[in-house]
């Protein structure tokens, strides 16, 4: 029943630092979720506070959230209800397990492609030995064909 009133409380409060029509503030105390400790209650105030100090919270609740708890490291509303949190759970698990898929393709086409890498390679390596050879070949085609074009080899036999 506390439960219940403490969410409704919350849910009415739409800004923290807004005075309201009764003259006064509305704010939050949320401590640590472990042993019993207070989720989210909220309390009524003559004082305008600008921040937040332990265990009172201005910030505002996202009304969203079920059974909100402040995180105190990140300095925001989070659930705490076990049926969201399941669910947002399963969310992450869907996304990880699409996310494990689609590592597996990745690295299934990286090998497929260092194989056909390899396979590139060895054929241009074949491509330029044939070249040398055929430039070699060239070359002493041409030193035959034209007389005089190499004097080196056959200088001093004339």
């Amino acid at each position: 029943m506390a439960e219940e009133q403490t969410q409704t409380q919350t849910q009415e409060v739409k800004d923290t630092n807004v005075k309201q029509a009764d003259g006064m503030y509305h704010y939050y105390i949320s401590t640590a979720t472990r042993g019993g400790d207070i989720t989210c209650q909220s309390f009524i105030t003559d004082k305008k506070l600008e921040s937040n100090l332990y265990p009172i919270v201005v910030t505002p609740i996202d009304s969203s959230l079920e059974n909100p708890v402040f995180n105190w490291t990140t300095l925001t509303w989070v659930e705490v209800d076990a049926a969201t949190l399941n669910a947002k759970i399963a969310a992450v698990a869907d996304d990880v397990q699409a996310l494990t898929k689609s590592v597996t393709t990745i690295q299934t086409q990286n090998q497929e492609n260092t194989k056909e890498n390899a396979q590139i390679t060895k054929t241009l390596d074949g491509l330029n030995a044939n070249m040398g050879n055929l430039t070699s070949m060239m070359s002493i085609i041409s030193s035959k064909l034209i007389p005089g074009a190499s004097t080196t080899s056959e200088g001093g036999q004339n």
